[in-house]
């Protein structure tokens, strides 16, 4: 299941080789880069309640968000309002590389994947405006959940801007093609259980449930607690007299409940992807190192969800959270892209030969072989 079709990846030698651009690809970095401290600020926005603390938009209390004066820039205001300072330079990063790629990108389809990450940050934009002006919470969970998706776009974009997407061989019709293919799939599922459990990872933190079960591992001394009408008065009183918790509903305690076994679930997707890649795949340098990343992340997402929980949720702690599950999607995801790159099925255009076919093909066989080797 490539991420990226047949036709979008082939192209002939004399075209790839004068596709890759310096600049641009620089300008998608920065972008993608500048992504991951923007998603900790918005973390830390939510994890300090600050999500109305400057209550109009696109100003700031009446001034131009850029000439409100530092001084004002106090408590909640100050997390929210670097925020949005934030977010503009990503949006001013994602206008430059929209811009360039429209000048000097020869390939359509990348072309398209740029302009895309600039819509993709104005519809951002324009999500957290309006949960600032209809104050409404819903919003503010899609808000987060798009920033995820968002930072995948701008890194596919640093990816196919690159010279290593450009110069990679064809390894569709080596030995390896079978063992790619499913390390491609195990890379979807994985993507997809991870963006699942971002996704129940921030409606828990918009709902306030994130200590919802104040325990762990297990929940109230409790594998799974009961919930009844008599055991939740039970807990609740427990939380006000002995924690000096707010009470909790059961939606909270079974939301924050969903989360721990998401995380079960992300870990045994991420396991079997990362098995796939060291099986298989140890020989390739641009696929080995971000399976690596993917397993050092999951380790301190985990170490980082526990002490979320036992120390009562620091906004630090809470926040970086929210970052390192940033990071582990788009390592996840960058590993799926640069597999598909690599073993997704090219079909070969009408004007080819047959014996052009055979003479490819085994050139193919020889840059695999080379590629495997290095």
């Amino acid at each position: 299941m490539p991420l990226f079709n047949d036709q979008m990846i082939r192209s002939s030698d004399d075209q790839m080789s004068q596709s890759y651009n310096k600049i641009l690809h620089r300008l998608a970095l920065l972008t993608a880069v500048a992504t991951f401290p923007l998603i900790f600020m918005g973390g830390l926005v939510t994890s300090h309640g600050a999500g109305m603390s400057v209550p109009d938009w696109p100003n700031s209390y009446g001034y131009n968000m850029f000439t409100f004066p530092p001084s004002q820039w106090v408590g909640g205001i100050f997390y929210e309002h670097t925020h949005r300072l934030m977010g503009t330079v990503v949006g001013m990063l994602s206008i430059a590389l929209a811009v360039t790629a429209w000048r000097i990108e020869p390939r359509k389809w990348a072309r398209w994947l740029c302009y895309g990450v600039l819509g993709a940050v104005i519809f951002q934009g324009m999500l957290g405006g309006l949960r600032v002006v209809l104050v409404e919470l819903d919003l503010a969970v899609v808000h987060a959940c798009f920033a995820q998706a968002f930072f995948c776009v701008a890194a596919a974009a640093c990816v196919v801007t690159s010279r290593w997407w450009i110069e990679a061989p064809d390894l569709s019709q080596s030995e390896a093609f079978l063992s790619g293919r499913r390390l491609i799939a195990a890379c979807v599922v994985a993507l997809v259980a991870i963006y699942a459990q971002l996704i129940v990872g921030a409606m828990m933190r918009h709902y306030q449930a994130g200590l919802a079960v104040p325990d762990f591992p297990l929940a109230y001394g409790q594998v799974i607690p009961a919930t009844d009408r008599q055991s939740l008065q039970a807990l609740n009183d427990h939380r006000a007299w002995r924690l000096n918790l707010p009470r909790v509903t059961e939606t909270q305690i079974w939301l924050h409940m969903g989360h721990r076994a998401g995380a079960v679930l992300v870990s045994v997707t991420v396991l079997f992807a990362f098995a796939i890649a060291m099986t298989n795949h140890r020989r390739e340098r641009q696929l080995f190192r971000p399976a690596v990343l993917m397993i050092i992340l999951l380790a301190a997402q985990v170490l980082l969800g526990m002490l979320t929980v036992l120390l009562r949720k620091p906004a630090d702690i809470a926040s970086l959270h929210v970052a390192v599950g940033a990071l582990t999607l788009v390592t996840t995801f960058v590993l799926t892209v640069r597999a598909s790159r690599l073993y997704a099925r090219r079909r070969e255009t009408s004007a080819i030969s047959t014996s052009d076919d055979d003479s490819n093909s085994l050139q193919g066989q020889r840059l695999a072989a080379a590629y495997a080797s290095a």
